[in-house]
């Protein structure tokens, strides 16, 4: 095939590819489906920023007992990591939160449809 003919195939492929017929929305099915992953999504991202905060809280603990016993670096440098983890948690929490109700409110509108039909 010469060129001209490449690209006159690949045009008429790119215009079959866009057409609104092949180009379908997702089933709404699909749609629930993916708002329980993103609610489940959003529990474990809670879970698991109780369980850095908590860590973080433990680390500054044991940095103030490291200070207490004489190893003043070591000891401020647990105390910051600890701080650190602590607002990293705070942060994965509320990411979610609001995760888990994006996931709800995407299960609700599929929902909505359902019943339209």
């Amino acid at each position: 095939m010469n060129r001209w003919t490449t690209l006159v195939m690949s045009g008429l492929v790119a215009t079959a590819l866009s057409m609104p017929v092949l180009a379908q929305a997702p089933a709404p099915g699909n749609a629930q489906k993916a708002g329980e992953r993103r609610e489940r999504r959003g529990k474990a991202l809670q879970k698991k920023g109780e369980r850095l905060e908590n860590k973080g809280a433990r680390q500054e603990k044991a940095g103030q007992k490291l200070e207490a016993q004489g190893n003043g670096k070591a000891g401020e440098k647990l105390e910051a990591k600890g701080a650190r983890n602590e607002k990293r948690g705070q942060r994965l929490e509320n990411k979610g939160a609001r995760v888990q109700k994006q996931g709800e409110k995407l299960e609700n509108k599929s929902q909505s449809t359902d019943q339209k039909k």
